[in-house]
């Protein structure tokens, strides 16, 4: 057996370099990085990385107009020599011994379609380990990202992803969507009959966005998508998919019941959007919010949100081991759980209400996209 790593980049040299540098550490070297440009810019092209590591890493680099991960992807698989496919993202880093677990796991058993779990590096910013929280935390998005012990059936995602090349083949590689691709492609393989095998041992380290609006478009997208995943495939539906939005409708209710009960709580919200809009959101500005809330607001209101923050901040620090990551995981917690939420509400409304066609919905998500691959 042989491994092809398929690694799609766009602007990111920085990144792509980081990721070669753990691939070049590995304790196996028996695989090939099959790198494929998704039409970055000049300025920005990873082509320099990847001839910098030739003589340390078996590379295939590859250029094509830009199309988005899943066609990058797809290009990768066609150019790519291996009969066993792992996809990664380009904001990972590899443990040393990625791959010979991988393949010690591979060896052991009749694994056809594996998914591995990401986690936050030790040298990775306050901020990055605090949306990594929000994004893995059973408190936040259900623990349904990279677990198969969770709510939600386990499906590989795109940061960590195994395939045998004959499978990938069968089921066509990626399909044309540009913003939850890698979903639908794990349930069209699981389609097949092929279960989805988690491989806890195959842990990556994850990069997520380095700030907090760039991460509120991301999970947005993620909100945006989902709606389109459940129109492809019905059967794919989770009720845990709706919490998000349910959180979202029920903070805004609450929210204008509280005005209503006293308008002067009006002035802290229009303050937090004007840092939003101006000068970027702060926890400084967080603190204000809460203490604000908390000396003027109803107790009605204040109480349900002020004893979610507290579980989120320490759930956050305990697992982090510092108070401080806690803290930012309170506000990247809200804003993953609203920024999802609003997402597949925009979602829904134009493809149930308005009846909108799938590629519609890019329109508002293109930017986002553009911004957070």
């Amino acid at each position: 057996m042989y491994i092809s790593l398929i690694i799609p980049v766009y602007n990111r040299p920085q990144e792509t370099e980081e990721l070669l540098a753990s691939l070049a550490l590995q304790t196996r070297s028996d695989f090939e990085v099959v790198l494929v440009e998704d039409g970055s810019s000049p300025e920005l092209s990873s082509e320099a990385v990847a001839d910098a590591y030739r003589n340390r890493l078996r590379i295939r680099y590859v250029w094509q107009p830009n199309g988005g991960p899943a066609a990058a992807r797809n290009t990768g698989a066609a150019h790519a020599s291996g009969d066993f496919f792992i996809i990664m993202d380009s904001d990972c880093i590899v443990p040393p011994d990625y791959f010979a677990r991988v393949y010690a796991a591979l060896a052991g058993g009749d694994i056809r379609f594996f998914g591995g779990p990401d986690s936050a590096g030790d040298d990775f910013s306050p901020l990055q380990k605090a949306v990594s929280y929000s994004m893995t935390s059973l408190f936040t998005t259900g623990g349904i990202r990279g677990n198969r012990r969770t709510v939600s059936k386990y499906s590989p995602r795109s940061f960590n992803l195994g395939i045998d090349r004959s499978l990938f083949e069968q089921v066509g590689g990626f399909s044309d969507m540009r913003i939850g691709e890698d979903i639908d492609f794990s349930l069209r393989v699981m389609a097949t009959g092929v279960q989805a095998v988690f491989l806890p041992e195959a842990v990556v380290c994850h990069k997520r966005r380095t700030s907090l609006k760039l991460f509120f478009k991301q999970v947005f997208v993620f909100g945006t998508a989902r709606v389109n995943l459940n129109i492809r495939h019905p059967r794919s539906r989770k009720a845990v998919y709706l919490l998000p939005a349910l959180f979202t409708l029920g903070s805004a209710a609450l929210t204008v019941a509280a005005i209503v009960w006293n308008p002067l709580l009006i002035v802290a919200f229009l303050a937090v959007v004007l840092l939003w809009r101006y000068g970027g959101v702060t926890t400084a500005g967080g603190a204000f919010l809460i203490l604000f809330v908390v000396l003027y607001g109803p107790w009605w209101y204040s109480v349900p949100f002020c004893a979610l923050m507290l579980l989120w901040l320490v759930d956050a620090a305990r697992r982090n081991r510092s108070l401080y990551i806690g803290w930012l995981a309170v506000w990247t917690s809200f804003i993953q759980l609203y920024g999802y939420g609003l997402g597949f509400l925009y979602g829904t409304w134009q493809r149930r209400i308005r009846r909108r066609e799938e590629a519609y919905t890019y329109r508002v998500t293109k930017f986002f996209s553009q911004k957070t691959r």
